[in-house]
């Protein structure tokens, strides 16, 4: 058995299910511990529960054995891809938060099924999917600001994308593509309001789970991200074949990492 750690926030979670599905689709018995986010106060909790998730938790019993047992843990080392973290063939207790697509890029078919939400939508978020299903050109951008502006450790990991970042990243869609609109996420969007000047936009602003904003995120046709796993995901899961989504090429302040597609620009 191989057991995965769920820690963090939604875009994390959702980084280590499909982590912990890339074994399971393999054969690999494998189930997700949710112990310690139970108990983790920041980012809402556990938050998969909203998806049609297919790896089930581990008892507890079985789960304190393996947590009791050094010899069984296994911690992702970095932030770069590990293919042996896909090879295993003994029983673990694995940490980590599994930030690359080489990890399940072969099963994402299984996980556009598996992250779809399960839960009745809010009327507000309706309304923002008929629209941006009728637009030509549809493009999300996500403000990451909250604990990555308020919390010094966080911001000396992530640190936060400038508003220059933004301007060039709309630029380049403006470019490409014809009669852009513009659909703004933030969890400070009174900030992003402020300082985003753009002529045809959208400011999503309403109360709603973060699946339902991952989700509008997923249908515009094109992605601008933050340094946010959140936002990651949104533009991860969006199906458009021939969508341009556009990357901070400094994901983090000092750490390696291989987070960006390949086929994503960053700028």
């Amino acid at each position: 058995m191989v057991i995965v750690r769920i820690l963090g926030g939604l875009g994390n979670q959702m980084f280590q299910y499909a982590y912990a599905k890339s074994l399971d689709v393999k054969g690999i018995n494998v189930k997700l511990d949710l112990s310690e986010i139970k108990k983790y106060k920041l980012h809402g909790g556990y938050q998969l529960d909203k998806f049609n998730i297919t790896v089930e938790h581990v008892k507890k019993l079985k789960l304190l054995f393996f947590k009791l047992n050094p010899f069984y843990h296994f911690k992702e080392k970095n932030l770069m891809f590990d293919k042996n973290l896909l090879q295993f063939n003994s029983d673990k207790y694995v940490k980590g938060y599994f930030q690359s697509e080489k990890y399940f890029l072969n099963i994402r078919e299984t996980l556009l099924e598996n992250f779809t939400f399960n839960k009745k939508k809010t009327n507000s978020t309706n309304k923002y999917i008929d629209q941006i299903k009728k637009i030509e050109n549809s493009c999300s951008i996500h403000i990451r600001r909250g604990d990555y502006v308020t919390n010094l450790e966080t911001n000396q990991i992530h640190g936060i994308c400038s508003l220059k970042y933004y301007e060039k990243g709309i630029q380049l869609i403006m470019k490409k593509y014809k009669n852009v609109k513009f659909y703004i996420f933030s969890d400070d969007i009174s900030w992003a309001k402020k300082n985003l000047k753009i002529t045809d936009s959208v400011f999503i602003d309403h109360k709603c789970t973060p699946h339902e904003d991952l989700y509008l995120m997923s249908i515009c046709k094109h992605n601008i991200t933050a340094n946010s796993s959140f936002s990651w995901w949104g533009a991860w899961l969006n199906k458009n074949k021939s969508k341009t989504v556009i990357a901070p090429t400094h994901w983090y302040k000092t750490k390696n990492n291989e987070i960006v597609p390949k086929n994503w620009i960053k700028i």
